[in-house]
């Protein structure tokens, strides 16, 4: 049943998921670099998740988050690179398959990462910097530790840009460069090797993603903070609900509380993933809608499961009828409870009787 449901729901053209969010135990010895780097992620990615500074500081000993569950851009490219400037971060695609996501440093305001769609025009190992005016820097630099760079440059068909190494990588993350963007050494190095000069790179100005897990059913909504001050994100949020047919399944209070931690973690928004034990039989898996603290599943379930049906307060959502649990159980069941995502229902018997 519930992966019938699921069908059903990618229907609604939403972008897919990839990954799930790490929890970890953390000491005095690190810091959120550290545990960032050695997760493939930026420094920021774990602030902002975790309502932390940006900051080198040792880590106080506790519970650290770990965003590593990602909203996938929306039409993304059969082959080439999608980065998002707000995500800090790019996406690389090949062969119509999403391989792997990078963290970035972009663009401060006022020298701002230009968005559009781009080639890879050139490729160079340990590349020479030609400092511009506003370096004050005499160059040419050459391969080596003073060259910002690093030891890779990916050129990109609007002069002046690319993505490149650093030799300053605890930046990842920011918004610091001049317009271009950093990579950790070893993430241009990988990068490198999978993209050739022609590859299509799109450059997007997405702080606010909503997306569907095909494993669960549930709908995510990922806000990261509006680092160029384009976007009025809670606006944005409701746009992109209502063309989704989402927005009378949200729950106010939550939508706006995940806009306003802006945390860039992808948070369930719509849909739980609920537990029905049926006189005491095995429990089954299926997918519910809490609704102004209102528990609906689908119409199709509660026929097949129990038999049973309304035509009263029916929702309509991804092409199914929601039936509201309450007002089915209560004329059709004997007892029934619901507490931490699990329904419990006393069914009656055959013939009417418990």
């Amino acid at each position: 049943m519930l992966a019938l449901v699921l069908a059903v729901l990618l229907n609604l053209g939403l972008p897919g998921m990839s990954g799930e969010d790490l929890t970890l135990t953390v000491t005095g010895r690190d810091n959120l670099y550290t545990v960032a780097r050695s997760h493939s992620l930026a420094l920021e990615h774990l602030a902002f998740a975790n309502r932390l500074p940006v900051s080198l500081a040792p880590l106080k000993d506790g519970q650290l988050v770990v965003p590593r569950r990602r909203i996938l851009p929306a039409n993304p490219p059969s082959d080439g690179l999608v980065l998002n400037l707000p995500e800090r971060g790019v996406y690389l695609y090949r062969h119509g398959s999403f391989i792997k996501f990078y963290p970035v440093a972009i663009g401060m305001p006022g020298w701002n990462t230009p968005v559009g769609s781009f080639t890879i025009a050139t490729r160079e190992v340990d590349p020479t910097w030609d400092p511009p005016a506003w370096a004050g820097v005499a160059g040419p630099v050459g391969p080596g530790p003073d060259n910002p760079l690093g030891d890779r440059w990916l050129g990109l068909s609007r002069r002046g840009y690319g993505m490149h190494g650093t030799n300053r990588p605890d930046s990842i993350g920011g918004a610091v460069s001049h317009g271009c963007i950093r990579m950790y050494p070893e993430s241009i190095r990988d990068l490198f090797g999978r993209v050739e000069v022609g590859l299509r790179v799109r450059i997007e100005y997405e702080p606010v993603k909503l997306g569907c897990d095909p494993a669960s059913g549930r709908i995510f909504l990922a806000v990261f903070p509006d680092v160029y001050g384009r976007t009025h994100l809670l606006s944005r949020a409701q746009e992109l609900l209502s063309r989704a047919g989402l927005s009378s399944l949200t729950d106010p209070h939550r939508l706006r509380a995940i806009v306003a931690a802006a945390s860039g973690r992808a948070e369930p928004l719509i849909g739980e993933e609920i537990e029905v034990v049926i006189d005491q039989a095995p429990p089954l898996k299926t997918l519910g809608l809490l609704v102004s603290g209102r528990l609906y599943l689908s119409a199709s379930f509660l026929e097949e499961q129990l038999g049973l049906s309304t035509e009263e307060e029916v929702l309509s959502f991804a092409g199914q009828r929601w039936l509201p649990v309450a007002s089915v159980l209560r004329k059709g069941v004997r007892a029934y409870r619901f507490e931490e995502r699990s329904l419990t229902i006393e069914s009656f018997g055959e013939d009417g009787e418990p």
